[in-house]
């Protein structure tokens, strides 16, 4: 069995299901107890996942910032790669508990876990 996972995020929010799909299917393991390590990491596109001012009800989608939070609960972890989220849409306020990392810091990542999953 693997004891730890890292799922990478490449879509944005809202019109895509990868990063429902993804932030679920890492709850899932967690809640589930088969993983003791479940970590997402929002790279390129999907780093706007991470924008605290995201509001789901004008496309009446359900909410990645609950996705977050629920996971989060569960003590998964969350990371965003700094340059990405500022080349799309400059200085903004991101959701807590979103760590703000370098690329150096994902690839430390990408070392540290057992499994990797791209959505």
């Amino acid at each position: 069995m693997t004891d730890s996972i890292l799922f990478i995020m490449t879509k944005p929010p809202y019109g895509f299901e990868e990063f429902f799909a993804g932030a679920r299917a890492s709850l899932a393991m967690l809640a589930s107890g088969l993983i003791g390590r479940s970590t997402l990491l929002l790279v390129g596109d999907g780093t706007l996942n991470a924008v605290a001012s995201q509001d789901p009800s004008a496309v009446k989608m359900p909410s990645n910032i609950e996705a977050i939070n629920d996971l989060a609960d569960f003590e998964g972890e969350v990371y965003c790669i700094a340059d990405d989220l500022k080349s799309r849409v400059g200085e903004v306020q991101v959701i807590d508990g979103v760590k703000m990392v370098s690329w150096d810091k994902a690839r430390e990542l990408v070392s540290e876990h057992q499994m990797i999953t791209t959505f």
